[in-house]
């Protein structure tokens, strides 16, 4: 384990268009005893490596998420932090709140509850080598290419083709630079 301090951004401000609930966000439903949100968090706030974790939620829900889970952040010694039109916003108003002595910053999607430690361990320990690191998996379904939606050009070989997950960890320079050059210069 590297000594690096890292924040982690949990992003909770979607919309949740693709969700099939029209009543829940993502974040916001309930996994057994929990909200989802509350499952994600729960792997980030007892690590040694983790200083501070940082819940992003959208202006829309913040009365909602101070009813429903004020006492759940303040418990778990949570900030929260309003997000912006689009997720970059929203991981730039979280980037924002991270404390200044903080060197590594990982972000993760809320709505992602299922995560092994031994993942966590690795992306964490991977990402101070080389600046960044992200957790992925290989791809393991059948991919087909089309440009008209109804003829299938080819199959697409998937060998060294992996799906992006999160979290996603940066050194918290690199991570601002590329904000920054972006067009998010508050940092």
């Amino acid at each position: 384990m590297s000594n690096e301090k890292i924040a982690v951004i949990l992003a909770a401000a979607g919309k949740s268009s693709r969700f099939a609930d029209p009543h829940y966000k993502k974040p916001f439903a309930k996994l057994g005893d929990r909200a989802v949100w509350l499952h994600a968090a729960r792997h980030f706030v007892d690590r040694a490596d983790v200083a501070q974790v940082i819940v992003v939620i959208s202006p829309d829900d913040e009365e909602y998420f101070q009813q429903m889970f004020g006492s759940n952040a303040a418990v778990m010694g949570l900030d929260v932090v309003l997000g912006g039109e689009r997720r970059q916003d929203s991981v730039a108003n979280g980037l924002n709140a991270v404390n200044p002595d903080i060197t590594m910053v990982a972000i993760h999607d809320a709505a992602r509850p299922c995560l092994h430690e031994k993942w966590i361990d690795r992306v964490f320990q991977k990402a101070p080598e080389s600046g960044a690191a992200i957790l992925s998996t290989p791809v393991v379904a059948t991919i087909k290419k089309s440009s008209d939606f109804q003829t299938v050009e080819k199959t697409i070989d998937r060998t060294g083709l992996y799906q992006a997950q999160t979290p996603q960890v940066f050194r918290r320079a690199l991570l601002e630079k590329a904000f920054a050059d972006h067009g998010h210069a508050e940092f």
